[in-house]
């Protein structure tokens, strides 16, 4: 089963895939991871937001919109991994081809936006956000860049970030539940 996991800045995208690798035995990829490597490799040595759209939109013209999706498929054949959860699918052409190519399960995850400025500014990462009209304005550009008010209606599960980690994992849990997946070994401990 392949499962994309979708969701505004700072919402917790990496929060359920890590779920899902821990408690379901998914193989995590995150996309950019891809976007940070290409700029590794163009020589860029500060890394924000900024400069990973600027390097996804590159990579986009230079070998066409499905770029991450083909770049995140390849992985998942080369490697024969069955299940994958995937953070961080960012347009409509990437969730698009993940449900036909990958047969992919789409879940959207949210958060109110005072909540997911609020995570940021714990997280602290270097070049993001310091004032919230500032991450509404990166959340804008983002949006449009990436047209991601499209991509989130094409989510078939959403769920909730607006509580505790304890509040996300019963959510996750129950969306396994839906999909029919159950906790491996590790995950139960």
């Amino acid at each position: 089963m392949i499962i994309g996991v979708i969701g505004p800045i700072a919402s917790g995208k990496d929060k359920v895939a890590e779920i899902f690798e821990e408690k379901y035995g998914f193989k995590k990829i995150v996309t950019s991871n891809f976007l940070r490597a290409e700029a590794e490799k163009r020589g860029i040595k500060v890394v924000d937001r900024y400069v990973l759209l600027r390097v996804q939109a590159e990579l986009r013209r230079e070998h066409g919109d499905d770029y991450i999706i083909n770049s995140v498929s390849h992985k998942i054949r080369e490697n024969k991994w069955e299940n994958v959860v995937v953070d961080g699918l960012r347009t409509p052409i990437d969730v698009l081809e993940a449900k036909r190519r990958l047969k992919a399960r789409i879940i959207l995850i949210d958060a109110k936006p005072e909540t997911r400025f609020l995570r940021q500014k714990k997280r602290a990462r270097k070049g993001f956000s310091r004032t919230f009209e500032q991450f509404l304005h990166e959340e804008a550009i983002d949006n449009a860049a990436l047209q991601f008010y499209k991509t989130v209606k094409m989510a078939q599960i959403k769920t909730d970030n607006n509580g505790t980690l304890k509040d996300l994992e019963k959510n996750v849990d129950a969306i396994a539940k839906k999909l029919g997946l159950k906790k491996t070994k590790k995950g139960k401990k």
